[in-house]
């Protein structure tokens, strides 16, 4: 399985998941995390308040199995609904260590 996790510097989660820098990519087997990297987000700012596409977002990480999120904009939720891509909103925990670790837990 494949979690992703926004991340602009490759230790902490991101609020805003449409404009992170980045997205941290765990390959998970067996209850343990076998492979990470991080994949560069070349989406561009944007302003929140008008209709925009997170296509860029969705392609980077088509073979992500789940993506992890503090936060996710009403632009940013309808497109992934649009896609094979899943996500889960993560509460009070800022740590990309122990949010993967505590999804793993979970599951």
């Amino acid at each position: 399985m494949k979690v992703a996790i926004p991340s602009d510097d490759r230790v902490t989660i991101t609020q805003r998941t449409g404009q992170s820098k980045g997205f941290m990519v765990y390959e998970v087997e067996n209850n343990s995390v076998i492979y990470a990297e991080y994949r560069v987000n070349t989406q561009k700012e944007h302003d929140e308040t008008e209709e925009h596409s997170h296509a860029q977002i969705i392609e980077l990480l088509n073979d992500v199995d789940i993506l992890l999120v503090a936060a996710i904009g009403k632009y940013m939720k309808k497109d992934i609904e649009q896609s094979n891509l899943k996500f889960q909103l993560v509460q009070g925990e800022k740590s990309l260590t122990q949010i993967i670790d505590n999804f793993i837990k979970s599951h």
